[in-house]
């Protein structure tokens, strides 16, 4: 019973942590987005004027996969109508003209207070080889290619596609100097109702890299002063043995030198043989007198004891 509570403990505690980790993943992803293609339902007036037509839209927002503060980066804007009902063209296109797209896409920056700049150009798509008749189906529409400028401090931009403008560029007159001023064909701005939820394509921003500091540009330089210290020559050493002149042995002319009979004066020369009697004569003469003395005293003592009866 107790082994059974336990694993039943440890696995709803897995499947709980394997839900939070889920969620976190999904809400992350939904987060940092940097591409999103939404079917979104606008509302065109025609530029000549009459009754708005209400048509779906399929809008593909793309942005790039990273952004420096204060550097351009790019995102594309992808917009076409749903062709499972024709959107009409307001008036007839002739062959050689093109469509021209004019879309607004919005950016904020975080945190609050920063700013990120939006260029949104209106492309023109090529030229038309056959002509649209009025009322007929609309070409496609040109792709647009934004530039976002993030400020300095912001750490991510929002883009989101918004309303858009659809102009049609008639082709060049007989003589071919310039084209006329664009036609405007549809004014259209996201509809009330239907799908409503625009295009938003997040992306993160990091902060531009310092430039390199003076000094590791000042310890990359090699130093001069080791480069012409000199190089220490060879040493040569010489070896040399020195004997010590070794003492004079005596011959035969050193000892011949010597006094060989005893100067007059032997007290100051040593020579005691030749000055009278020898003293060892005298110390004999004492030892013999000692050992007299003490041979009459032992007599003298025995002669004083008395006699025992």
């Amino acid at each position: 019973m107790l082994k059974s509570k336990a694993r039943g403990r440890v696995a709803g505690r897995a499947a709980a942590a394997g839900v939070v980790s889920a969620g976190l993943l999904l809400g992350l992803g939904a987060l940092g987005a940097r591409a999103d293609t939404k079917t979104v339902t606008y509302s065109c007036t025609p530029g000549t004027g009459g009754t708005a037509v209400t048509h779906d839209f399929t809008v593909t927002l793309t942005a790039s996969t990273s952004a420096v503060t204060g550097t351009q980066y790019t995102a594309t804007l992808n917009i076409q109508p749903v062709t499972t009902s024709a959107f009409p063209a307001p008036v007839q296109i002739a062959s050689g003209a093109a469509i021209e797209l004019q879309p607004t896409v919005s950016a904020s920056a975080l945190p609050a207070g920063m700013t990120a700049g939006v260029s949104t150009p209106s492309p023109t798509g090529t030229a038309l080889t056959a002509s649209v008749a009025a009322q007929g189906s609309m070409p496609p529409l040109p792709m647009a290619t934004l530039t976002v400028t993030p400020s300095t401090g912001a750490t991510s931009v929002v883009l989101t596609a918004k309303d858009f403008k659809i102009s049609m560029v008639a082709p060049a007159g007989t003589g071919g100097t310039t084209t006329t001023t664009p036609t405007a064909l549809y004014n259209c701005v996201v509809a009330t109702t239907g799908s409503t939820l625009p295009a938003v394509a997040t992306i993160p921003v990091t902060s531009a890299s310092a430039s390199p500091s003076a000094s590791a540009s000042a310890s990359a330089s090699p130093s001069a002063s080791a480069s012409v210290s000199p190089t220490p020559r060879n040493t040569r050493t010489v070896y040399e043995t020195v004997f010590a002149s070794p003492t004079p042995a005596k011959t035969k002319k050193t000892r011949s030198v010597q006094v060989e009979n005893t100067p007059g004066g032997g007290a100051a020369t040593g020579g005691g043989g030749d000055a009278g009697p020898d003293a060892r004569l005298f110390v004999l003469t004492g030892v013999a007198l000692m050992l007299a003395a003490g041979g009459g005293g032992l007599v003298l003592r025995t002669r004083r004891r008395p006699v025992r009866q």
